[in-house]
């Protein structure tokens, strides 16, 4: 391909010739471990399919203190809606278009296809000066990041550590939060509906967002709304569920849902009251939420949960504490703790699902142990699951200092150091190895998880050329 044949360049096209969806990383694991072989490196491949290059120290830099480099090999796989892409067996096709690289119809995995290609025209090129370095590439990190979690500590040769899936070429991360998911869960009882009147309230034209990034913008959360409307309604007049869902992602923002309940109270008084409601509401989020709706119909009837299931689980919601609920004072911006309402489902059992964030593990702690305690004094089942640990920011960083001043010398700009209100594996390894000074890099990458995911050329240069320079000041 024109205008991307330097060596990291013709190793991502590499692997772009092997399927590495998340969970199918066999294919491309092997490859590392070909490739190790075939340069004679030290290389050990673990049972999850992680795999850690070693490369000795160029001449001169025996004594300078060993750095690990890190990226994850699985990529997302998605396609357009016509594709008949096979991800198991077809290799991406490639193309260049207005400075930037693309896959016809697909993904392109230059997340974090482009952190690993740098590490293996490193490995490679023994003309470079570096001290000993140490090479993980893990698998899942797109979705369970167990590479990560099962990676043996005692392979990371090294106290400094630069992960390579960052996706802006002017910004190196400096900190990273930690998080669980926890599941409140209640078995519903329904009955024939007594009550005269069935209505259907949905909410739509919310924003969403993504759950770390954005839940500082104070954007409208579809459950909290409709929960709020409803509990307000059922302080005035008897109201039953019959239904309740809402989002389709833990760690998104969701911005739809619907809530169908019985009463006894004609169309006409629920309507004024939801008006009410939503006037009072639409004014609070005028600004953030322009176009946001509700419509509410009367519909058949249909069976109906306890009265007291109804009224408990009204008041779990409404008291469900979700959004940004603190904030660091030391890192200008950044969200440290923060709960979001997710995903809530109402067959059998209702289930609520919630994702939390916190930038330190305790506050993480914290959070959970109040949503446990709610959901006790109203009967309801508590679960937590897929735990990660935060990355806390590190007041001295020698390796972030080394960084921000090549990197100046290079462009004649200061990068931005940023902290994030989101997990990343380098909070996994900071955990397992807490001596460990670690910053991130990578190119400009836009659209990533979709299949306009697209590469800037140019910028992948210039952060292998950064990347390159850095090791030699180390």
């Amino acid at each position: 391909m024109e205008n991307f044949n330097l060596p990291f360049q013709n190793y991502f096209k590499d692997l772009c010739k092997i399927p590495r969806g998340s969970g199918n990383e066999q294919a491309v694991s092997d490859y590392l471990v070909t490739f190790a072989k075939k340069h004679n490196l030290r290389y050990v491949q673990d049972k999850t399919l992680n795999v850690v290059i070693y490369k000795e120290a160029s001449a001169g830099y025996e004594t300078h203190k060993p750095v690990a480099l890190q990226a994850h090999i699985d990529m997302v796989n998605e396609k357009t809606a016509s594709s008949t892409f096979d991800f198991d067996k077809d290799e991406l096709q490639l193309y260049i278009e207005d400075g930037f690289l693309k896959a016809k119809d697909t993904t392109l995995g230059a997340d974090n296809g482009v952190g690993v290609s740098y590490m293996l025209a490193i490995l490679a090129d023994t003309s470079l000066k570096h001290p000993k370095l140490t090479c993980i590439f893990t698998v899942e990190e797109e979705t369970t990041m167990l590479g990560a979690f099962e990676l043996d500590a005692s392979l990371i040769e090294a106290e400094q550590l630069i992960n390579l899936d960052s996706e802006e070429d002017d910004t190196s991360t400096c900190a990273s939060a930690g998080g669980t998911d926890v599941f409140v869960t209640r078995t519903l009882h329904y009955r024939t509906n007594p009550y005269e009147h069935h209505f259907t309230l949905s909410i739509d034209g919310l924003s969403g967002g993504h759950s770390g990034a954005d839940i500082h913008k104070e954007k409208g959360n579809s459950l909290k709304l409709t929960a709020r409307i409803l509990y307000y309604l059922s302080r005035s007049y008897e109201i039953c569920l019959s239904n309740f869902q809402g989002g389709s992602k833990v760690n998104a923002i969701p911005r739809s849902a619907v809530a169908s309940f019985g009463s006894n109270e004609p169309f006409e008084i629920i309507k004024e009251k939801v008006t009410h409601l939503f006037a009072d509401i639409k004014k609070e989020i005028e600004y953030t939420e322009p176009n946001f709706t509700f419509h509410l119909e009367e519909t058949p009837s249909k069976d109906v949960i306890a009265l007291s299931e109804s009224n408990d689980l009204l008041k779990l919601l409404y008291l469900f504490p979700n959004g940004m609920r603190n904030r660091s004072l030391q890192l200008d911006g950044l969200t440290s703790a923060s709960e979001n309402v997710g995903i809530l489902t109402m067959q059998e059992e209702v289930k609520i699902s919630a994702a939390l964030r916190g930038s330190l593990n305790s506050l993480v702690v914290n959070l959970a142990l109040e949503i446990e305690t709610l959901a006790n004094i109203l009967s309801f089942n508590f679960k937590e699951d897929n735990w990660y640990p935060a990355w806390d920011y590190l007041e001295h960083s020698p390796l972030r200092d080394t960084l921000e001043k090549v990197y100046f010398q290079l462009n004649n700009e200061k990068m931005h150091i940023v902290p994030i209100h989101a997990g990343l594996e380098c909070g996994i390894f900071k955990n397992k190895k807490p001596s460990l000074d670690i910053i991130t890099m990578g190119p400009n990458i836009y659209d990533v998880h979709s299949p306009n995911e697209k590469l800037d050329v140019a910028s992948s240069v210039k952060t292998y050329h950064l990347l390159t320079n850095l090791l030699e000041n180390l």
